[in-house]
């Protein structure tokens, strides 16, 4: 059964909504690091290279915005697993620091935990040492996380994952992890 994409955004924004009740730590995480993800400096991006990529269904929250640039990219055209049939699309801030926050994506409301499926099948959340262009210090400095935020967060992606496309792009970045790294910190 095709979900209208009416019914996907009113799915996309509750779980928008459900993470704006909770958040990782009880102060703003960007005094910690600067705002790394966000910042501005001089005119351009601090860290250029960050790609906010946006989950089924989430382009349909930036529809209005004049805020965010909304582009696609073919699946082919990126390593992503070949079942994915549909356009995948991201997300770029057209006036930072001055963007809408009550729309950023889910990959942001829900770092820096991201989703994985074990090689037995089993769902978890674990935190993102993936490569970026900065460091998170909630992971460098193993800060412990909220556990509402952890709790809403497990809850959120065991939805997302519901979506084929979602399943398929965990367990392809999970298969990924495993080949990479012996071991990872297992939040839930």
């Amino acid at each position: 059964m095709q979900i209208s994409a009416e019914e996907m955004k009113k799915s996309i924004k509750k779980m928008y909504e459900m993470l704006d009740e909770v958040t990782p730590v009880d102060f703003d995480c960007g005094t910690l690091c600067g705002e790394v993800c966000c910042v501005y400096d001089e005119g351009e991006y601090r860290n250029k290279d960050l790609v906010l990529y946006l989950l089924p269904g989430e382009e349909l929250m930036y529809e209005d915005s004049d805020y965010f640039e909304v582009y696609y990219i073919d699946p082919k055209d990126l390593d992503y697993p070949r079942s994915w049939k549909d356009d995948v699309f991201i997300v770029e801030c057209n006036d930072p620091p001055h963007c809408d926050r009550s729309i950023r994506p889910i990959q942001c409301r829900t770092f820096p935990l991201v989703p994985h499926i074990s090689k037995d099948g089993q769902f978890h959340l674990i935190l993102d040492e993936n490569e970026f262009p900065y460091e998170c210090p909630i992971i460098r400095d193993n800060i412990k996380l909220n556990e509402d935020f952890v709790q809403v967060t497990y809850k959120v992606w065991k939805m997302l994952i519901t979506n084929p496309n979602v399943y398929s792009l965990i367990l392809f970045d999970s298969r990924r992890r495993d080949n990479k790294r012996k071991g990872y910190e297992i939040v839930i």
